[in-house]
């Protein structure tokens, strides 16, 4: 037995007391507080004498390490799922916890294009020259899993110091089984876009978490910019991660809306946008930007010309894998999104266009995208439809048009794999078949105009008289091609033009009737942040990517309250097609409605527009800086229903505008 003494500060306890109390408020202890308490008190207790245990506690030297996201899924199959983290250090001991389960096999990667600039937004911290910042990503998988139950996750990752980071818990699933009820999130063009982070709270709150969410393209603005993807801190203008991971007020607190938790519970199924590409990568040369390169992709095809005369010098080994990397670099690559997700690979597109199956769900990723570019033909810059008049004799400086990143056509690869796919068994018996692409198949949004055909372009030369002749070559264009017949004709053009002939719609003359041969239900795409919809026999076609930054929707108003009815805003490329010499034919471009003359779906309930302005009739279409809509594919009820609100008002109702069957 042993005692111990126990001595007390009388003074120190009457004010701990009186803090207790009220805190040391006069309006709250009107009277002082009589305390008994002995000087000195003796209580007998039993000590255990401790054995002193040196324990070695890890001490966060490095403040700058951190999780960049926290977990969320991928590639979910009948019996397993694969998470995926991002941290900004190598680190160790990186372990999935599922259930009553936990994995350290973790394949770790770093990736190799994340960067900033001067025009990166990050808390506290900016660029003077393009920096690369260290992303490393984790990717386990959680196996034996049951279809139908879910269970709990978390991740953790050791850093050199030895501190632990260990991610909220969360649930997890395999792909659930067949005549299971979904709800699928359809959205696309995050692009760190106003309204955003909004919208994905309003889907959790409005419709619970998705099971799983299709993203027809356009993530980020620059996907070679980590900040965009993981902590962008710019009013409102998230990054990706902190908009679909409910945490954007991490990066920007005091802002009213914190995002949507869906990632961490719902795996992603995503499709290439313009936005998934670079250009042209060449980081040591001067005044190199993001944004520059962005904006400055060539065709590959024309790569591989430039690597003929070059290759020698930069392959004298011939070797194919410095090869293929010179030609990405030197026309355009989506290395740095294909780096951060996992889709399915096993098709000959790899994870660039796929198919894969989601409980009564069959989903194809279609690569449907094409370099945007200005409007203009006055020549002062490249354009969609010219270059520019002081580089006509220097093609590296061309822009060639709005060329297509990669084929679809009939005679290419990836329409073959569309057609074995849809020979499939899966596919043919799946009750309902989606399909993803990005680029503008339809519509009334600006960026449908031109359609989607292979630009022409046209050498055009002045004979003795003055009179233009042309010389029209389609692209792609064969080494041959170029180096026998275009390149001895650019001393003497006057200028380059391109022309995208209605006729040559490549999506409308050989997708289109390849998926309404197959009974595909829904084809959804995004592009022009707009809400709009379509029906061409028993196919659907829906836009849902307005997120609050509309690029316009152009149609015909018989009320003539609607007078937004003329597409872009360039001038002299709609003077040009409407004068007495075109350049362009009007035919091919036209200012209003779909390009294909397919009619466009009016809303089912009510038309969104007119909470704007109370005198617009019931149009056909979303295109809004203020409301922002998102849609929901329900398996249960074989529909598909949109919802919009308005960001601004914090009490916004989430109304229902839309529902239609696709069954």
């Amino acid at each position: 037995m042993k005692t111990v003494i126990q001595k007390l500060n009388i003074v120190s306890l009457i004010c701990l007391t009186t803090f207790l109390i009220g805190c040391g408020d006069e309006k709250t202890v009107e009277k002082p507080v009589e305390v008994e308490v002995p000087v000195e008190v003796e209580v007998p207790v039993e000590v255990e004498v401790p054995v002193e245990i040196e324990v070695e506690v890890p001490v966060r030297v490095n403040a700058e390490h951190t999780l960049l996201t926290e977990p969320f899924l991928q590639l979910p199959t009948n019996n397993s799922v694969n998470v995926v983290w991002f941290t900004n250090f190598e680190g160790s001991k990186h372990t999935l916890t599922f259930g009553d389960k936990a994995t350290s096999e973790v394949t770790t990667t770093k990736l190799k294009r994340m960067m900033e600039d001067t025009s990166s937004r990050q808390f506290d911290k900016t660029y003077t020259e393009v920096s690369y910042r260290s992303v490393y990503r984790h990717e386990a998988t959680a196996s034996g899993l049951t279809q139908g139950e879910r269970i709990e996750y978390s991740i953790s990752s050791t850093d050199s110091d030895g501190f632990n980071f260990t991610s909220d818990t969360y649930t997890l699933a395999p792909a659930p089984a067949q005549g299971a009820p979904l709800k699928i999130l359809l959205t696309s063009d995050l692009q760190s876009k106003k309204n955003v982070v909004a919208n994905y709270q309003k889907v959790v709150e409005t419709v619970g978490t998705p099971d799983a969410i299709l993203f027809a393209g356009d993530f980020v603005n620059i996907p070679d910019r980590a900040s965009e993807w993981f902590d962008q801190s710019k009013n409102n203008a998230p990054g990706f991660f902190p908009a679909l991971q409910g945490n954007y007020q991490k990066y920007l607190p005091g802002f009213p809306y914190n995002g949507g938790e869906i990632l961490q519970h719902a795996p992603l199924f995503g499709t290439i946008g313009n936005h998934e590409v670079m250009g042209r990568y060449n980081p040591s040369k001067e005044g190199y930007s993001l944004n520059g390169s962005f904006n400055d992709p060539q065709p590959a095809w024309y790569a591989e010309v430039a690597y003929e005369q070059v290759k020698t010098e930069v392959n004298p080994s011939n070797d194919a894998d410095i090869k293929a990397q010179w030609i990405a670099d030197q026309s355009h690559n989506h290395q740095s999104f294909l780096d951060i997700f996992s889709f399915p690979d096993d098709g000959v597109g790899g994870e660039e266009y796929y198919a894969t199956v989601f409980g009564d769900v069959f989903i194809i990723s279609m690569n449907v995208s094409r370099i945007w570019r200005s409007w203009s033909v006055s020549g002062t810059s490249k354009s969609k439809f010219v270059e520019s008049l002081t580089t006509l004799e220097d093609p590296t400086q061309w822009g060639f048009g709005e060329f297509l990143f990669e084929r679809f056509d009939k005679e290419s690869q990836q329409y073959a794999w569309l057609e074995s796919v849809m020979q499939t068994d899966s596919f043919k018996n799946a009750k309902y078949k989606v399909v993803m692409a990005h680029q503008g198949a339809f519509g009334l949004g600006d960026n449908t105009v031109p359609v989607l055909a292979q630009p022409v372009m046209q050498l055009v030369e002045l004979d003795t008289n003055g009179k233009e002749v042309l010389t029209e070559y389609s692209f792609p264009l064969t080494t041959e091609a170029w180096t026998t017949k275009v390149e001895p004709m650019l001393s003497k053009v006057s200028e380059i033009r391109y022309q995208y002939p209605l006729n040559e719609d490549i999506w409308f003359n050989d997708i289109e009737p390849l998926l309404i041969k197959n009974d595909v239900n829904l084809v959804h795409i995004g592009h022009s942040h707009l809400w709009n919809r379509a029906q061409v026999g028993k196919l659907h076609y829906l836009e849902s990517s307005n997120v609050g930054n509309s690029y316009g929707a152009y149609y015909i108003d018989d009320t003539g309250t609607y007078t937004k009815n003329i597409r872009a805003s360039y001038a002299d490329f709609w003077a040009d097609v409407n004068s007495d010499t075109p350049r362009w034919t009007i035919e091919n471009y036209p200012a209003n409605g779909d390009p294909q003359g397919r009619e466009i779906s009016f809303p089912t309930i009510f038309s969104p527009m007119s909470m704007e302005d109370e005198n617009y009739p019931n149009l056909p279409f979303v295109t809004s800086n203020t409301l922002s809509v998102f849609s929901i594919l329900d398996t249960e009820t074989s529909t598909v229903k949109s919802y919009v609100f308005d960001p601004n008002d914090l009490t916004s109702e989430v109304k229902l505008f839309d529902e239609f069957s696709i069954e």
